[in-house]
């Protein structure tokens, strides 16, 4: 999803501050006895793709250390984040049942209103009762395949009709259960669910459930059509979160643009970092935190490691800057079989995490000596510098794209560079392409 950020625009004051030295140059001369090869290497910003900013689970009752239903009286409360546009959805089980959930409808529950201020109070009256279609109901309360009597989650017969839809026969959700939202600073809501269903005609627990925060329609059902099968099955049948959380994690990110790209094709070992080791006042730090590689260029440029340099210009435009979603940085590198690649760019919605291959690098020939050609991103990771404290992706008052200044953020108490992701592909993709 778009993170509603202005094209082609300085991020903040300070960011981005590429300079004349973080134009692409060479470090030393090319050794043509070593059979050299250029390469072109495309980094192109594919983090639209993503459904939901936000998702995950919610499973501990009163905010207590272990998972469980809520019982009348109880409550779940989790914490999200959202942009204006967005809007809120969950499924929580009614465990009186063989299959209903209480959720929002449509869309799901607008976490901003028309003026783009935040929502705050009971919005219970958004929430319905659905039932999923995935098994057959029997009467409210008093099923022998219904999760409090049955003898083993998914025992039910199937329903004849396997669509997703409304239930009114039981009245409003409101008898059942009270949601309300409060806001925070900065785009945090707080939601609880509080299970309200002690003097309804059916009193019961609610389960553990999952939500999601996104601009797209019908983030976890439609009505009329029957279960996905990514998981809203567990969710209403037996209470079981967990798969449907991990389905849409996987389609959960944050689009972000990404920074000016620092390579470099070297005889030398780990040129740009070493994991589980400081990386504080270097030139990977001034990268991932504010999006310039200046220091790692002017640092390598002046030792004959190879093919040093960055590339700070989109492709297609006029001059330095950001590459947003959509858009791509492309350079030349010149390397031998004995040269790995090695590159880094700052996902600047972050604090301070970058996209790199690891420090051992990517060796542009195959064993037989070939030079490799195509998309290459399954080597590329996502990286937490150690430099400087993390705030919710995103959102983070010290990001560059709402920091006052470079290097504003707390130091992390974490001190060193790791990995925060080996799966970079739905941010960025990257191919590699051998010239003549």
């Amino acid at each position: 999803m778009q993170m509603h950020l202005p094209r082609r625009r300085t991020l903040a004051a300070g960011v981005l501050a590429v300079t004349t030295a973080a134009t692409a140059v060479a470090a030393g001369p090319v050794d043509a006895s070593r059979n050299h090869q250029e390469f072109t290497v495309r980094i192109e910003n594919v983090s639209n793709g993503f459904e939901y900013s936000q998702s995950g689970a919610f499973a501990n009752p009163n905010a207590g250390a272990e998972p469980g239903p809520a019982f009348p009286g109880d409550f779940y409360e989790f914490s999200t984040y959202a942009n204006p546009g967005e809007n809120l959805s969950f499924a929580t089980m009614l465990v009186q049942s063989n299959d209903w959930f209480f959720a929002p409808g449509g869309a799901g529950l607008a976490l901003y209103d028309a003026d783009g201020h935040p929502i705050s109070g009971d919005v219970t009256d958004h929430i319905n009762i659905y039932d999923a279609g995935t098994e057959i109901d029997q009467p409210v309360g008093e099923g022998a395949d219904q999760a409090p009597r049955q003898s083993g989650p998914d025992t039910g017969a199937d329903d004849p009709d396997n669509t997703v839809r409304r239930v009114t026969s039981l009245g409003a959700a409101s008898q059942f259960i009270s949601v309300t939202v409060t806001p925070g600073e900065g785009g945090h809501f707080t939601v609880r669910v509080t299970n309200t269903s002690g003097d309804s005609a059916v009193p019961g627990p609610i389960a553990p459930g999952v939500y999601t925060v996104g601009s797209g329609e019908a983030p976890l059902f439609a009505t009329g059509h029957p279960d996905r099968g990514e998981g809203l099955e567990g969710v209403a049948e037996d209470g079981a979160a967990a798969p449907l959380a991990e389905a849409l994690d996987a389609r959960t990110g944050t689009a972000t643009p990404i920074a000016p790209v620092f390579y470099a094709a070297t005889w030398w070992d780990r040129p740009i970092f070493t994991e589980g080791r400081s990386m504080n006042g270097l030139g990977i730090e001034l990268l991932a935190e504010d999006g310039s590689p200046a220091m790692l260029v002017e640092g390598y440029s002046v030792r004959p490691f190879g093919d040093v340099g960055a590339q700070p210009v989109p492709v297609g435009a006029e001059g330095p800057g950001p590459a947003f979603p959509g858009d791509a940085y492309e350079f030349t590198v010149s390397a031998t079989p004995t040269q790995p690649l090695h590159f880094a760019t700052m996902f600047v919605q972050t604090n301070d995490w970058f996209f790199s291959p690891s420090q051992e690098g990517i060796y542009l020939f195959d064993e037989h000596g070939d030079p490799i050609s195509g998309d290459i991103t399954d080597h590329v990771n996502i990286y937490d510098a150690g430099t400087e404290i993390d705030q919710v992706t995103g959102f983070g008052a010290d990001q560059a794209p709402r920091q006052a200044g470079p290097n504003t953020g707390a130091d992390d108490p974490i001190n060193h560079v790791r990995i925060v992701s080996d799966n970079a592909g739905g941010y960025v993709k990257v191919t590699i392409t051998p010239v003549g």
